[in-house]
């Protein structure tokens, strides 16, 4: 689908990170959690074109979100955080990826996340949360630093509510100026099997380049199936 959005408000989630709600105006965009849209966005150098997560579930009607860290390399990234203000519109197209859950596929869902990596998986875990489903859900989530940890406070909100829904989180590089009091390091393999009580789950792994690979090694380490498990680099 092809569709003009307007940005209703943006939003600095972390020091890197901005998301932003957008109004599809009258059209709906149906998708199923963890898909992409790609924005066309005028820059200074002509067009660039980015495919980001949408964040929300797909029961918000007639909007979605994304949650965009600012790369230098990544051109559409500047564009969104340095030009994009509220109320510009911007033309967007999709949904796409096959990296995506629906109902009905799994009796139990462990999303592990790394970094931005957590955008697809937000919009699962607010699905879940938001449809009711029956389903217990393992997020196991991975930021370098507890302020730059994406949508914590929301992931906390929801869990709190939500006895189907367990989160954990470690950081890799705490700092002395950010209050910390979870798990330090990298997610292992030891993590995972403190964390993971039915490896009959279905598993989606998200994060930077070489992390869901890894990840998904050590899962077919203990004895996952290769078909359990979607991966993809974000």
């Amino acid at each position: 689908m092809e569709l003009d959005a307007r940005i209703v408000t943006i939003r600095q989630e972390t020091p890197t990170i901005k998301s932003f709600l957008l109004d599809l105006q009258g059209d709906s965009l149906p998708f199923y959690p963890g898909q992409y849209v790609d924005l066309v966005l005028e820059g200074a150098w002509g067009f660039e074109t980015g495919g980001f997560s949408i964040t929300s579930s797909p029961l918000l009607q007639g909007f979605i979100q994304i949650a965009v860290k600012r790369i230098p390399e990544r051109m559409a990234s500047l564009v969104l955080h340095d030009r994009i203000q509220e109320e510009d519109e911007i033309f967007l197209m999709g949904p796409g990826g096959d990296f995506y859950f629906t109902e009905g596929t799994a009796s139990s869902l462990v999303l592990i996340a790394g970094g931005i990596g957590i955008t697809p998986i937000m919009s699962m875990v607010r699905y879940v949360d938001e449809a009711g489903l029956d389903i217990p859900v393992t997020l196991i989530y991975s930021a370098s630093s507890p302020v730059e940890m994406l949508f914590r406070e929301q992931l906390e909100d929801i869990a709190a509510k939500n006895p189907r829904i367990k989160c954990y989180f470690t950081v890799t590089h705490p700092s002395d100026n950010e209050p910390w009091g979870g798990r330090v390091g990298r997610i292992d393999r030891t993590m995972l099997e403190e964390r993971i009580t039915d490896r009959g789950s279905e598993f989606y792994v998200c994060g930077p380049r070489g992390m869901p690979d890894t990840i998904a090694g050590m899962l077919r380490g203990m004895g996952v199936e290769a078909t359990q498990i979607q991966v993809e680099e974000w």
